[in-house]
């Protein structure tokens, strides 16, 4: 591996990409998942849904106090996933990052799911990141879960920069501790199923293949 690839981070005209791309694929989401937002709140009110709910996810409680777990999906894991590592290893993160909006997308339109809150009582302080939760996301994209698959690319990405270049900052090591809470955060605020988390590992393992093979030479680099 050369110094390069190493430090072209700190490259003016690399750097620069990597925030544009990061930003793209980062709008991309955010514009796609939101009209997928509006287009299932509508259908899905006038139509027969699927009941994918486990005697697993019923045992499971309801803990508000994890909502706050759950809002560092980016923060702590997608966004520090982007930073120490060579631009092949990035350029494969971000296709692969979009592969599972695509695929995690056509899921939401076409599954017809949607998770059922029941009423909670709470005036803690705690529960109003619950509350803000359910607000910004209702429940309604739900499978393939881009929580899982988007949280399992950042630790594969995470797992391959420590052990292919030797990265172990600060930033990774605080990733790969709450890449477990937030996963549960999915279930005990009773956003996902177990099932809807499946789903979104098994995309993101086949978009972190595919990624590997559309750019050979992130694949030569990073696989």
């Amino acid at each position: 591996m050369s110094q390069f690839s190493r430090m072209d981070i700190r490259i003016g005209g690399v750097r620069a990409g990597r925030i544009v791309t990061g930003l793209s694929v980062a709008v991309f989401q955010l514009v796609t998942y939101q009209l997928l937002l509006q287009y299932n709140a509508d259908r899905l009110g006038s139509g027969p849904l699927w009941n994918i709910e486990t005697a697993f996810d019923r045992a499971l409680p309801l803990i508000p106090e994890f909502a706050f777990v759950y809002f560092l999906y980016i923060p702590g894991l997608i966004i520090p996933a982007l930073l120490d590592m060579p631009m092949t290893l990035f350029l494969r993160y971000a296709v692969a990052m979009v592969l599972a909006i695509c695929v995690s997308s056509a899921g939401f339109a076409w599954i017809p799911l949607q998770v059922i809150h029941e009423p909670f009582v709470c005036t803690r302080l705690s529960c109003e990141g619950l509350v803000l939760l359910r607000e910004v996301d209702p429940g309604v994209n739900l499978m393939p879960s881009l929580h899982a698959s988007q949280t399992l690319l950042a630790a594969m990405v995470l797992y391959f920069a420590s052990s292919r270049y030797q990265v172990r900052s600060f930033w990774w090591q605080w990733s790969a501790c709450l890449y477990v809470p937030i996963i549960i955060s999915t279930l005990v605020t009773k956003q996902h199923y177990v099932l809807d988390l499946l789903a979104g590992f098994g995309v993101a393992i086949a978009a972190w293949w595919l990624s590997g093979r559309l750019f050979h030479p992130v694949a030569r680099h990073a696989d």
